[in-house]
């Protein structure tokens, strides 16, 4: 068999080599001999400079001169264009002109571009005395292996040092990478977002934006998870979108969306984080980060353990003006909040092929705090004139456990036009807690001596809330100018609560159980949704249109009473509409109009009293209506360049039966004594109209900062509530992030805020464990004006900068003091809080990661014999 393989290839080598002239003068078939020369073959390995591993997926391009048949002329052209290496590194081009001059091209993703000139360089005398293999040889050239080195710069970008920068201002959302903001290191989403142009946090982890409360998303989906569940370095980033689109869920009325972006890594090798970090209380918090992608598929995993200690201080006065006699109380809080929390997040990305990609995630959190309160509240006046005084001292101790598991399925689907996907998700999710305390009370008269005996109680309380949700979007591209977008959700949510709180009888020393102070239920809540979006450029103008329809059921239930409450929201319509205009690259204009809907809680409804704090007694209304919202902004988006732009906006907000705080006297059967009641009442009408100016520059290699201020002026329209109560005021806030870049790689980061005034503060509505959430205005009160100033400093060593330490100071002139004023025809209220204050927190971080495209595949010791045929 190799005698006869070499006779036929002496022979056909001879009839073109050794006739090749003849027949170029005599004028032959051109086309016919130029195919009959294309029999020769590169073939070599590319291998990785330092490491000499072959690289999978380089792309090989073979540039050279061809004859033109119609131009009977040479024309330089891409003989062979973009094949890949195999998995060890191997290619193979045949069919090549062997009198040809070629130039070799090889890229790779992470490595320099490498060029250089082959040919076959045919020696006609060697190869007649050389017999059949010297022909063979001649023709079927190895070019051996192909050394290409790491790109450092691009090395920067994929494997050490993102590229993405710190503030990104778009039309549409402003995105805060986290990343760039060190600041954060060792902390929470509660210090991440504080860091966000536009945001505010207060210190029970309370989120306004342009002081309303926005919906929090996690990854684009609605989530249980509380931003103090998040640590701070599993989030890439924070988009902040003021007036979203008919995509996007319509509740949330005034606040838009705030959505947080967990890290996921897709790029190819391995790359990850490792960091520890203790802060002055002595408590620590360590966690990691890790990626690998080969080939179909991407893991990714992370994990974190926080250890928190935290103190708040506080202090409440009022004055009351009803009663007889009329009574003045001081209350004074000092509270430790101990415990830790864990986070981790895993999943697996799944390339089934270039157009469908499934992705399996999830979470696990838990964690356990245990709080100490120490409560004394002074009341004057309260007893007969020869002992006008009377004091209480209330000890607890409490403990909460927690978990928050759930699971996501992803698919999405690329289709061969440009634009064109669908997508869609299922997602489970389940957060449980149990509760638990002890608490002593003690009574003493103006002369300091303990009257009656010490009062003793415990609570012991569980729930869960679970939520399963699906979504489905699909992208249609009419052309490059014109789309249509679609998309249906449904989401189902379950919860239960159960709180009992026990009394201990002097007579018998058991703890008998307090009814009238224990809770036990339960809601149903279900919304389903679908929009419909379209849009279209001409010339520089573009706009989009959509309409979103929402409807939703909730049915909740006092299991003990056995009463039930319902509401039932039909479809309803929310559109939205957007339109920009262009100029050029740098200067653009938007208009944007959207309805929204801030649909009343479960808690915010039932007509249950909470007793836990005597100077704020709180119930629901289950006469309560939903609010709807009409916004409308315009933006205008300057870009100077990379490092230097600005963001101008106007708006204008206004909502109809407004869901505002309201408090009144009543006389308490349980307490035997008239009370002051919080409670919610549906307002006529908000209006709010202002501007925010953001601006993000880099005046010199050494110094950046990014500056954003908000004006409003606000309305509230209470007087269906109450004859005259009106609420108007002017507020604005500021904030400011510096970073300086020192010599011997110190990084120094600089923020400040200010809030002046605020007469819509956010409400505090019932959840469970304590009072939070729910896009509500109190028409009797304002927050005061406060300041805060946070600094930290960075120092990067070690190759590439991969190691780095950070000292981080929040808070540094204890000026973050949250003070509510609130007055009535019943009582005139100050108050004020302060946690944590001038804490130092200090964080080592190491970032490790390699471009390596065959982490896991065995050498491949076989010869590639593909095009050996030599075009026969």
């Amino acid at each position: 068999m190799k005698n006869i393989f070499l006779s036929f290839s002496i022979i056909f080598i001879s009839t073109f080599l050794f006739g090749q002239e003849r027949n170029w003068q005599g004028g032959g078939n051109m086309k016919g001999m130029m195919e009959k020369m294309k029999a020769g073959r590169l073939y070599g390995k590319v291998v990785d400079s330092t490491s000499n591993k072959g690289v999978e997926f380089a792309s090989v391009q073979l540039i050279g001169s061809e004859f033109d048949t119609l131009t009977k002329t040479m024309k330089k052209n891409v003989i062979m264009g973009g094949q890949l290496t195999l998995e060890n590194g191997d290619f193979s081009i045949d069919k090549i002109n062997v009198m040809g001059k070629y130039r070799l091209k090889v890229k790779a993703l992470g490595y320099e571009e490498v060029e250089f000139p082959v040919s076959f360089d045919l020696d006609m005398d060697k190869m007649k005395s050389g017999g059949a293999m010297s022909m063979l040889n001649a023709v079927d050239r190895d070019l051996g292996n192909i050394k290409i080195s790491m790109n450092a710069t691009k090395l920067k970008d994929v494997e050490i040092i993102g590229t993405a920068p710190a503030f990104e201002l778009k039309l549409d959302k402003k995105i805060f990478n986290v990343e760039k903001n060190f600041g954060t290191a060792g902390g929470t989403g509660e210090d991440v977002l504080k860091q966000v142009p536009s945001v505010s946090v207060d210190m029970d982890g309370k989120v306004t934006l342009r002081n309303a409360t926005p919906q929090i998303f996690v990854d684009g989906k609605p989530t249980t998870l509380t931003i103090d569940q998040i640590p701070a370095e599993a989030i890439e980033s924070v988009e902040v979108i003021t007036n979203p689109s008919a995509k996007y869920e319509a509740s949330g009325g005034q606040g838009g969306i705030l959505n947080i972006v967990l890290k996921k890594e897709k790029r190819i090798g391995y790359n990850g984080n490792v960091r520890a970090g203790i802060d002055q209380r002595g408590k620590g918090n360590i966690g990691g980060d890790f990626n690998i992608r080969e080939g179909k598929l991407n893991a990714f995993l992370s994990g974190n353990v926080n250890q928190r200690y935290s103190i708040t201080k506080g202090n409440t006065d009022r004055f009351n003006y009803f009663g007889n006699p009329l009574t003045n109380i001081y209350q004074d809080n000092y509270s430790v909040r101990d415990g830790l929390f864990l986070h981790s997040r895993g999943g697996v990305d799944w390339f089934m092929n270039n157009r469908n990609t499934l992705t399996f995630s999830g979470n696990i959190v838990s964690g356990r705090f245990d709080p100490v309160d120490d409560l004394k509240a002074q009341t004057d006046t309260l007893l007969p004139s020869s002992i006008n005084t009377t004091t209480y001292h209330r000890i607890s101790e409490t403990g909460r456990k927690f978990t928050n598991n759930g699971g996501t399925i992803q698919y999405k689907h690329i289709y061969p036009k440009a634009g064109r996907e669908l997508t869609a998700d299922i997602n489970y999710n389940k957060s449980s807690f149990t509760n638990w305390g002890d608490y002593s009370t003690k009574y003493y008269n103006a002369s300091g001596n303990q009257f009656g005996s010490t009062i003793l109680q415990n609570m012991a309380g569980s729930g869960y809330t679970e939520i399963y949700s699906a979504q489905t979007d699909y992208v249609h591209p009419i052309n490059d100018k014109t789309k249509w977008e679609t998309g249906v959700r449904g989401s189902y949510r379950n919860f239960l609560t159960k709180n009992d709180n026990f009394l201990k009888n002097d007579s018998t020393g058991e703890f008998e159980i307090i009814k009238n102070q224990s809770t036990n239920y339960k809601f149903n809540d279900q919304v389903y949704a679908a929009y419909l979006i379209f849009s279209k450029q001409i010339n520089k103008f573009s706009f989009q249109t959509g309409l979103r329809s929402e409807s939703s059921l909730y049915i909740g239930e006092l299991i003990d009473s056995n009463k039930t409450f319902k509401n039932s929201f039909p479809a309803s319509f929310f559109p939205s509409a957007s339109s920009t205009y262009e100029f050029n690259e740098k200067n653009n204009i938007q208009l944007s109009y959207s309805r929204r809907i801030n649909r009343p809680t479960f808690f915010q409804l039932i007509p249950f009293t909470d007793y836990s704090d005597s100077l704020n007694l709180k119930r629901g209304n289950p006469a309560l209506k939903p609010e709807f919202t009409h916004s409308l902004e315009l933006s205008y988006l300057k870009i100077f360049n990379k490092q230097n732009n600005v963001l101008v906006s106007g708006f204008f907000k206004t909502s109809s039966n407004l869901i505002t705080d309201y408090q009144f006297n009543e006389y308490d059967t349980l307490l035997g004594k008239n009370v002051i009641m919080s409670t919610f009442e549906n307002a006529n009408a908000s209006y709010v109209y202002g501007g925010e100016f953001t601006s993000k520059h880099s005046i010199k290699k050494w110094l950046e900062f990014t500056v954003n201020v908000n004006a409003y002026y606000s309305v509230l329209d209470a007087k269906n509530i109450e004859a005259n109560l009106t609420n108007e005021q002017f507020s604005w806030f500021t904030k400011w992030n510096f970073t300086i870049k020192f010599p011997k790689n110190l990084t120094l980061q600089i923020t400040a805020d200010y809030k002046s005034k605020t007469a819509v503060p956010v409400n505090t509505g019932y959840s469970g464990h304590g009072w939070s959430g729910g896009n509500t205005a109190n028409s009797q009160g304002f927050n005061e004006a406060k300041y805060e100033v946070s600094a930290a400093l960075k120092y990067e060593f070690l190759k590439n900068k991969a190691a780095s330490l950070n000292l981080r100071v929040n808070d540094i002139f204890a000026s973050d003091i949250s003070a509510t004023t609130t007055e009535s025809a019943y009582f005139y209220q100050t108050s004020s809080r302060i946690r944590d204050p001038q804490i130092f927190r200090l964080t080592f971080s190491y970032r490790f990661g390699k471009f390596d495209t065959s982490l896991f595949k065995r050498k491949n010791t076989k010869m590639n014999m593909e095009g050996m045929e030599l075009g026969m």
